[in-house]
């Protein structure tokens, strides 16, 4: 009797083991299948400017750190009654038929401008939510509390699936950290860098043929790179060839609108230090090299298309060619409008209201356009200034008659 209990009891020992060591593989090979989806989207879907960063294409982010939290049960933008990832029916993510093609999908198939991903790539991101550790285990948590991979925490009076739904506004009030010269509040995802080049023409368009409308003549140049320490601290650093002049600065987003109630709008306080380099003419008297500067961009959004800026700003020696310092405050102001998707209408006026001031106030308008990583401007503007010290002051061209120069600027976030 003994020897017949024991071996019952050895025979179900057995089982559970088999049970465990089997499901333990299961459990192996989902999270397998899980990581090679995340290194397939990180390679071939998650690059700068398109769906990483603080605002990706289309709201989706692809990060590996961010997937599959960031699309589990979520609406797709371009057809909101289809979800990203859905966990219910794997069949019909959106995100698969994007980058399988499918005849159903609104816009281009992904990734954009790029290879489509072979039958093996597909299968990978297929398995990867498909598995025990993929997008389902992640939406179930949701249903039940907030997602710490997702950051979100409903607002008293509002449920969980009301906090899933996605934001009214999906894109940044203005795509570059500047509009025209006047800085935005964008700044630079944690570790990202940003390459910007400005470029004004000096000859104004008046000035004709003899030198094709300001093209022929002599130019001043910016270039600057950036980096984000964090989602909200940005550092530069700039050389501009006018007085060949070097810029310092640091930028900090401290408020986001929509993130609080009693804040609708953003802010980001800029902060920086000029360093004039060039020669000190013979026998001249002026009042030093350094100068200091202020800024404090204040945006409202009023929805992807429209945003409107605000910027007092204050330098120190902006006239540093005269022995007495003066400084300039000046109250910029300034918006853009989104006319087809990437293309806007960007402008802004830039009057001194105290201290030096130049013949004018500064002004510019132009057009936009955002490729991926990247971020053209192009405009009219009657400054040469390329540095905060350099336009505050205003502009020397008078648009009343018919004088404007052009100019430049490009971004590249990298």
């Amino acid at each position: 009797m003994k020897t017949k209990i024991f071996s019952i009891i050895m025979v179900m020992a057995f089982f559970a083991l088999s049970s465990a060591f089997y499901s333990q593989g299961a459990d192996n090979s989902s999270i397998e299948a899980l990581a090679e989806a995340k290194s397939t989207l990180r390679q071939k879907c998650s690059l700068t400017g398109c769906h990483s960063g603080k605002h990706p294409v289309a709201n989706l982010n692809l990060e590996t750190e961010k997937f599959p939290a960031s699309v589990a049960g979520v609406p797709s933008r371009e057809m909101p009654d289809f979800k990203v990832v859905d966990p219910g029916s794997p069949e019909k993510c959106y995100l698969i038929a994007k980058v399988k093609g499918e005849s159903a999908i609104l816009g281009k198939r992904m990734p954009i401008h790029r290879d489509p991903l072979t039958d093996e790539n597909v299968r990978q991101i297929e398995e990867g939510i498909e598995g025990p550790s993929g997008a389902g285990v992640i939406f179930n948590s949701r249903l039940t509390g907030p997602s710490p991979a997702m950051g979100l925490s409903p607002r008293k009076g509002q449920d969980s699936a009301q906090a899933l739904k996605p934001k009214r506004i999906t894109r940044p009030a203005f795509w570059g950290t500047r509009l025209v010269n006047l800085p935005t509040t964008t700044t630079l995802g944690k570790e990202e860098f940003l390459f910007r080049v400005s470029h004004r023409f000096q000859p104004a368009v008046s000035s004709g043929w003899d030198s094709f409308f300001g093209f022929d003549g002599p130019a001043y140049i910016l270039f600057s790179l950036g980096y984000g320490i964090t989602d909200n601290i940005t550092v530069t650093v700039g050389r501009s060839r006018l007085y060949q002049e070097w810029e310092f600065g640091a930028d900090w987003a401290f408020l986001n609108q929509g993130e609080a109630s009693s804040f609708p709008f953003s802010a980001t306080l800029h902060a920086g230090g000029n360093v004039v380099t060039q020669d000190k003419p013979a026998g001249a008297q002026w009042s030093g090299r350094f100068r200091l500067t202020a800024l404090l961009s204040l945006t409202y959004q009023l929805s992807d298309r429209l945003s409107f800026l605000v910027v007092p700003a204050f330098s120190s020696n902006t006239n540093f060619w005269e022995p007495g310092s003066e400084g300039t405050f000046a109250l910029g102001i300034g918006g853009r409008f989104m006319v087809f998707d990437e293309i806007s209408i960007i402008g802004e006026w830039v009057p001194p209201l105290a201290g030096y001031k130049d013949r004018y106030a500064g002004w510019g308008l132009g057009v936009e356009k955002k490729i991926g990583g990247h971020v053209f401007q192009f405009f009219a503007t009657d400054s040469i200034g390329l540095t905060a010290a350099q336009y505050l002051p205003g502009g020397d061209l008078r648009l009343g008659d018919g004088n404007f120069r052009l100019g430049f600027n490009i971004f590249r976030t990298f």
